[in-house]
């Protein structure tokens, strides 16, 4: 129940804490009924203080939705810098189906709307760059920023990057185009690198240094 959330994330952060170089405190996906609402200020700024509290506690960051409001996000970005949290990944997938309420899906024959589970990949890029935006204003470089969401080109991961991400991840990117989009990805970086007169990836990370 939610009322021991704080309790399950301790028993788990208890056990594998003293074996991780950091904890991600996942508050955001849209496959556990009622999680979401631990983004909440009062039940977020609870479960932070409980599980600080750990002993050998890592480094911790906040894994959060893409579909809180602006609003929403400055609470977070407070409430992360006021706690010395090590950063915030943005984004985990979305309930927002976003334009694709009635696809099809072959496998079940119902439409993306009557599906349960999170949207990912391409359709959330938008707003998951959008978040970052908001973040890195947010936090002003007291936290770092992890970018996730619709990464799946190096285009994709300059923009992340060049506007707060100070790391990148990507999952729906692996199912479409396999390991080699590392490599792709980290070559088109290096490229960008270049256009700009960057000497480290560093000094890209909140530039607003357009793709070129």
């Amino acid at each position: 129940s939610l009322d021991k959330a704080s309790e399950d994330y301790a028993s788990s952060l208890k056990i594998l804490g003293p074996l991780a170089d950091y904890g991600v405190i996942n508050v955001s996906s849209p496959n556990t009924p009622g999680l979401r609402s631990l983004q909440e200020p009062k039940a977020l700024n609870k479960l932070i203080n409980d599980l600080l509290k750990v002993p050998y506690c890592p480094p911790l960051l906040i894994k959060i939705a893409p579909d809180l409001n602006d609003d929403d996000l400055e609470d977070i970005s407070n409430i992360v810098c006021e706690n010395k949290l090590a950063g915030i990944i943005a984004v985990n997938t979305s309930n927002n189906r976003l334009g694709l309420e009635d696809r099809l899906i072959c496998q079940t024959g119902q439409s993306l709307k009557e599906e349960a589970g999170g949207l990912s990949g391409s359709p959330i890029q938008g707003r998951a760059l959008e978040v970052i935006k908001i973040l890195h204003s947010k936090v002003m470089g007291q936290v770092k920023l992890i970018g996730v969401g619709g990464i799946d080109s190096p285009q994709a991961a300059w923009e992340r990057i060049s506007a707060g991400a100070s790391l990148i991840q990507i999952y729906t990117g692996w199912i479409f185009d396999g390991p080699i989009l590392a490599p792709r990805i980290l070559n088109g970086l290096s490229k960008q690198m270049d256009l700009h007169g960057f000497k480290n990836i560093s000094e890209a990370v909140g530039s607003n240094a357009p793709w070129l």
